[in-house]
């Protein structure tokens, strides 16, 4: 068995070099200058502390309706073949870690997700010990209980049931890939409902911080609320790209 696999980064994870951890994993586990763009049902929906309770990017099944829509991300490549479950659980691992899971896997905020590429043949093995390892730590946080009015991203054995991805310019590199890992934080819902683009605009501008969605700009990681966000931002505040 041989693997080939890569990581959907969606927000700080790609960008934060500040924080030692995502820039060790970067260097070290992904092939950074491979990286390439990707289609991606994200969007503005979690209040985040460490962001000055501003609003981070999550995962969103609803973003397939036409109400909504797309957003783009990007897939990097992982530079090691893999060769064994054992081999894809330290990649998934290091992952978590990076983004501050406490057993490197699983909080009660997020969990490293797994997406197996629905046009290869792949060991139904790696199914089963992914769910098997996976299985008790979403129970053990009740993760699936913060999605109301949609189906979660994650399921209750750790894998992504978001579609696979489209490329934004297709190169066919998405469909050499026979998995990709992610990690799903969960959301901060009002009555059951995602903020809106006026809440989202509200918390930077209490906070005096819109670094964060400047950032995804920059970096091209985008959603479909971003042009009434992009609107609402004071003229005087730093605009993004």
């Amino acid at each position: 068995m041989t693997l080939r696999g890569g990581a959907i980064t969606i927000g700080a994870l790609l960008w934060d070099d500040e924080n030692e951890e995502r820039k060790e994993w970067r260097d070290n586990h992904l092939r950074y200058k491979d990286r390439f763009q990707v289609y991606l049902p994200i969007r503005y929906g979690r209040c985040s502390k460490t962001r000055k309770c501003t609003y981070t990017m999550v995962f969103s099944n609803e973003c397939y309706s036409e109400a909504n829509g797309l957003g783009t991300g990007w897939i990097l490549p992982i530079g090691a073949e893999i060769r064994s479950f054992k081999r894809l659980k330290v990649e998934a691992r290091e992952m978590g870690k990076a983004e501050g899971f406490s057993d490197g896997f699983s909080s009660d905020w997020g969990s490293v997700a797994l997406l197996l590429n629905p046009n290869k043949e792949i060991e139904s093995s790696i199914r089963t010990k992914w769910a098997g390892l996976m299985s008790s730590k979403i129970s053990n946080y009740s993760l699936l209980e913060h999605w109301k009015s949609e189906q979660p991203p994650i399921e209750s054995n750790g894998f992504l049931t978001i579609e696979w991805p489209e490329e934004v310019t297709p190169k066919d590199k998405v469909e050499r890939l026979d998995f990709l890992i992610a990690t799903v934080t969960v959301p901060t819902l009002c009555k059951g409902e995602y903020p809106t683009v006026d809440r989202i605009v509200d918390a930077m501008k209490r906070a005096k911080y819109c670094e964060y969605f400047c950032r995804n700009r920059e970096y091209e990681i985008t959603t479909f609320q971003d042009e009434r966000i992009l609107a609402l931002i004071p003229k005087s505040d730093p605009q993004p790209p």
